[in-house]
């Protein structure tokens, strides 16, 4: 019978993560062999007398990079005062804000942020806004003369790792929400706003907060379709594209930049467009991922 289970020891790991970069069929270790199925996924078959690395479990499954095109719709969470957080990004940010009969809707380009009134958690969301590439330096001094901005090695640009090729300016929102205005290499031909505000492309991460990375990485990938993007370990994986991705962390390790700050254990739900069929997971108590 073949079984199923996520990467595990760092040789897992690092075997899946060489196929989804290069996008093709790798025989790391002793792989008997190595096919994609429908859903893109690379499915690497050892047996347990071929490598103890594997602890007798004979198969492992990895998304490829790229395959499913992810774009995040809304995200939707509670806050314990709601006509502060409209102030915030309706009077600070100058986004446009819709009461709803549950709360309000700040639209962040094609995306919607849903808010609710609810009572208070621990921890904190992080949200990263899509903005132009040509606009970055606009953002920055537009951006400055509203909040306060994190800095890091003694800089409030913050680049991203060098597969990301991105620039970002960090910042906190209503009830200590980390918020981030990211620029992506891969928006360069997207045209520029002719305001005097920056144009924000949609809402482009939503961070997670989960007990077991790599299980909710294999779960959504499973049932989502959702691909991983570069980065996976046991406390951090980013899932989906430039256009859109969850950053899954262990829910004990602190938001980067912050020192103290770790993932909110409140309500959210993200729903999302992708090419997977409609579904809907759980990775965490009051988290939920909906596609279609």
């Amino acid at each position: 019978m073949v079984r199923t289970r996520r990467p595990q020891t760092t040789t897992e790991i690092e075997a899946a993560q060489e196929t989804a970069r290069r996008g093709k069929c790798r025989q790391p270790i002793n792989a008997t062999f190595c096919r994609t199925n429908q859903t893109g996924f690379f499915w690497l078959e050892v047996t347990a007398q071929e490598s103890s690395d594997f602890n007798g479990m004979p198969q492992y499954r990895f998304p490829t990079k790229g395959i499913s095109q992810m774009k995040i719709r809304n995200v939707s969470i509670t806050v314990s005062d709601l006509a502060m957080a409209v102030q915030f990004y309706r009077d600070t940010l100058l986004l446009p804000v819709e009461w709803t009969p549950a709360g309000a809707d700040v639209v962040i380009g094609s995306s919607r942020l849903s808010m609710a009134a609810g009572d208070g958690f621990d921890g904190v969301h992080h949200l990263a806004f899509g903005i132009l590439p040509s606009e970055f330096e606009r953002a920055h001094e537009w951006l400055a003369r509203r909040v306060s901005l994190f800095q890091a090695d003694g800089s409030e640009i913050i680049p991203g790792p060098d597969d990301w090729n991105s620039r970002s300016l960090y910042f906190l929102g209503p009830e200590g929400i980390i918020l981030e205005f990211i620029a992506r290499a891969a928006d360069t031909c997207t045209d520029s706003s002719k305001g005097d505000n920056p144009r924000i492309l949609s809402i482009s991460e939503v961070g997670l907060g989960v007990e077991d990375v790599l299980d909710a990485v294999a779960t959504l990938s499973e049932e989502l379709a959702i691909p991983n993007f570069y980065d996976c370990s046991s406390t951090f994986a980013s899932m989906g594209g430039h256009d859109g991705l969850l950053i899954v962390v262990h829910r004990e390790r602190v938001w980067f930049p912050t020192e103290s700050s770790r993932p909110a254990r409140g309500f959210l739900t993200v729903q999302i467009e992708s090419r997977a069929r409609k579904s809907r997971v759980d990775p965490a108590p009051g988290i939920s991922i909906i596609s279609g």
